[in-house]
């Protein structure tokens, strides 16, 4: 019998009830690895969470808001309790801010995207090197970025692309504090991606509000449908599998990738 590639790892992944995050458990429950999903979604979250128990893997969930600090240093202390340790931390909890120009975004709209994308990442990142500081073995972070890490390719967006940019230069200075503790940090930086999240540019509202994009659909996306044109999760899934499976040589700092339709807008820039 082929032993599985994460046979004996733990992995803690926020926002593992959909999208992303949803994808990269599952992937790794069939690699062998025990997985706590955390996400804010309960009835979401008890529904994959059955799934997975369903088909024999080892899974715990817990309902976690992961900009709240107590919720959060739970949810690791649970994950500890129940196997003893954490080899990766999956950071894919986080909000789209569809909202429009500069002059014309509120400070709720703000607060509600910086909160998930760089407190709670903060706050999990934290967590995972007060866990994995104890460890051996250390471990590895993974936080999902965006490609708007480095570009704005529309305007409107301010508080996604400043989120997405701030967990960028978070990680890399964790990166350095984690060298020589055996703990590698890598942002995934896909481009759109098949989630709950980029449904909704096709509906044409989000959250109550209407979306902006202000002509930057190119002629793939007006006539397939932004979701359709976007890239399957089950890629950042097997990207995600790969940094897991890096021996502690090995740092993979950052990775990009997008539809290659998009090519002549991004380049090589992210």
């Amino acid at each position: 019998m082929m032993t599985r590639k994460l046979e004996g790892k733990v992995a803690l992944i926020t926002g593992g009830a959909s999208g992303i995050g949803e994808a990269i458990a599952k992937i790794y429950a069939k690699e062998g690895c025990k997985v706590a999903l955390l996400d804010i979604d309960e009835p979401r979250l008890k529904m994959v969470a059955g799934e997975m128990l369903n088909q024999g893997f080892d899974v715990i969930s817990m309902v976690v808001d992961v900009v709240e600090e107590q919720q959060v240093i739970q949810a690791f202390k649970s994950t500890v309790d129940r196997w003893g340790k954490i080899d990766l931390v999956v950071n894919s909890a986080g909000r789209d801010s569809l909202s429009p120009h500069i002059s014309e975004t509120t400070l709720e709209e703000w607060n509600k995207t910086i909160g998930p994308n760089m407190t709670g990442v903060f706050l999990c990142c934290r967590e995972a090197f007060r866990v994995m500081e104890k460890q051996s073995s250390g471990g590895r972070i993974m936080n999902i970025g965006s490609s708007s890490a480095k570009m704005a390719s529309c305007p409107g967006h301010s508080p996604y692309r400043a989120s997405k940019h701030g967990m960028m230069g978070l990680s890399k200075n964790i990166l350095l504090e984690g060298m020589n503790k055996n703990i590698g940090v890598t942002v995934i930086n896909p481009s759109h991606v098949k989630t709950p999240m980029t449904e909704v540019l096709d509906s044409g509202t989000y959250d109550g509000g209407v979306v902006h994009t202000d002509g930057w659909l190119d002629e793939k996306e007006l006539r397939e449908g932004i979701y359709n044109s976007c890239i399957d999760v089950e890629n950042v899934a097997e990207i995600a599998l790969y940094i897991a499976t890096r021996t502690p040589d090995v740092t993979v700092p950052t990775v990009a990738f997008y539809p290659t339709h998009k090519a002549h807008r991004y380049g090589m820039e992210v």
